[in-house]
């Protein structure tokens, strides 16, 4: 019996993995930067019209790391 008990205590129970709310499991999320687009405003020129620029947080590519789950997927 005492084996039995000793076997129980070291067994350890792993947590489960639930996929992430904010990306919903791809491991990405919209730049909150640039909003998505992959451009921000840089200046203004002459007219005061808005040049564009790439976006300094993403590098363009509109999608970064998901902060919650840490581009894993899923959080415990």
């Amino acid at each position: 019996m005492i084996e039995f008990e000793r076997s129980q205590r070291q067994r350890k129970i792993e947590p489960t993995k639930r996929r992430c709310h904010r990306c919903h499991g791809q491991g990405r999320c919209a730049c909150h930067a640039c909003g998505g687009t992959g451009k921000v405003v840089t200046s203004r020129d002459v007219m005061k019209g808005p040049e564009m620029g790439r976006c300094t947080a993403c590098f363009g590519n509109k999608t970064r790391r998901c902060p919650n789950c840490g581009g894993e997927g899923f959080v415990t």
